[in-house]
């Protein structure tokens, strides 16, 4: 009887959130509409902005490239910048406050990692995952990544849970209990 291969659920969990981080603009400029809530300028400007970070940080996440250390982690840094900037902007696209902008983009965010996660069940380790899976090889490597994926998940669910749980603060809607401002 041969055993499974067993996969490390902290490589897995962080993956997950990485994919779930990378798909949030897109949920927001697709399933939302939040493009075409601005002027067209901005979604001529965003657009292939948001298509390059997003690039540059899967193939960062999901292959195994080499050479020109300091400039991909450089360009890493500018294509999340740009990819959180601009997932920040789309927020804007409805009559909401702060706090329930920052609770939507959790749930989106919480949403599409949980479904990745989903999907790479089916796959197995591939992605980021896999390129985890070697980098957590001490334990205390192993400590720190279950230590930062645990409260990213904590943190992602307390918004989301405070997210669904008020009630709308937006125009002719009932009264949010956070100050709007």
């Amino acid at each position: 009887m041969t055993a499974g291969i067993r996969r490390d659920p902290v490589a897995a969990g962080l993956g997950a959130l990485l994919v779930g981080l990378l798909a949030a603009p897109w949920v927001y400029a697709t399933l939302f509409n939040a493009l075409f809530s601005f002027p067209s300028p901005f979604a001529a400007v965003v657009t292939p902005l948001l298509l390059v970070a997003t690039l540059d940080l899967g193939l960062e996440a999901f292959a195994r490239l080499h050479g020109f250390e300091r400039l991909r982690r450089s360009g890493a840094a500018l294509s999340a910048g740009v990819l959180l900037s601009s997932l920040w902007v789309l927020s804007r696209f409805t009559l909401m406050t702060q706090s329930e902008r920052l609770g939507l983009l959790a749930t989106v965010w919480l949403g599409a990692s949980l479904l990745w996660l989903v999907v790479s069940l089916a796959l197995g380790a591939v992605g980021p995952e896999a390129l985890l899976c070697s980098r957590l090889s001490s334990p205390a490597r192993r400590r720190a990544g279950l230590a930062m994926a645990l409260l990213l998940f904590g943190v992602l669910s307390a918004l989301s849970l405070h997210f669904l749980a008020t009630p709308a603060g937006f125009i002719g809607g009932p009264p949010s209990p956070i100050p709007i401002g």
